[in-house]
């Protein structure tokens, strides 16, 4: 059962046979960097452990409808303080998509979908990104989106940019 929808896109919870292109996905040492990749044991125990059990909110299985094939994870997930207590109102967005489909506007079509989803269906009043900061591809994205870099750090060996996006509807919290 799909979620959301976009013209080239659908978003549904994860299905057991996502597991091949999920763990061919995570596989891929360019998707993956600058992060290592994880053995096909561990690839398989997250993927039944973290993406098999539906959520409320969370990265749905993200499937490109012209092939029908299962091509990543996108979505909205709670946002969290530095104590890991959710804070309501707030979520961030994030899209993970196989490598053969980067460059093809799928992560802002992705994006633009969980944004509008999140702002008047989920009435959120703040959206937040983070990314490395060579991930330049994911941060035109964002900054396509709207969104506003509001600060940068550095942690586990690399930096990042940080991005938020207020609710258009004035929406406080």
């Amino acid at each position: 059962m799909s979620v959301l929808e976009t013209e080239r896109l659908l978003f549904r919870q994860h299905e057991p046979g996502d597991l091949e292109p999920f763990c061919a996905m995570e596989s891929d040492a360019e998707y993956r960097g600058p992060q290592p990749v994880h053995p096909r044991a561990e690839l398989e125990r997250s993927f039944r452990e973290a993406w098999l059990p539906p959520k409320s909110m969370g990265l749905l299985a993200t499937v490109y409808k012209p092939e029908g094939r299962y091509i990543g994870r996108c979505g909205l997930y709670p946002h969290r303080n530095d104590d890991g207590k959710v804070l309501a109102g707030k979520a961030v967005l994030a899209y993970y998509l196989a490598r053969p489909y980067w460059g093809q506007g799928l992560a802002t079509e992705a994006g633009r979908a969980f944004v509008d989803y999140g702002f008047d269906v989920l009435g959120l009043s703040v959206i937040t990104a983070a990314m490395n900061v060579k991930n330049l591809a994911s941060t035109r994205v964002v900054e396509k989106l709207g969104f506003i870099r509001v600060r940068s750090g550095e942690g586990g060996g690399s930096r990042w940019h940080e991005y938020e996006l207020h609710s258009p509807h004035g929406r406080t919290g």
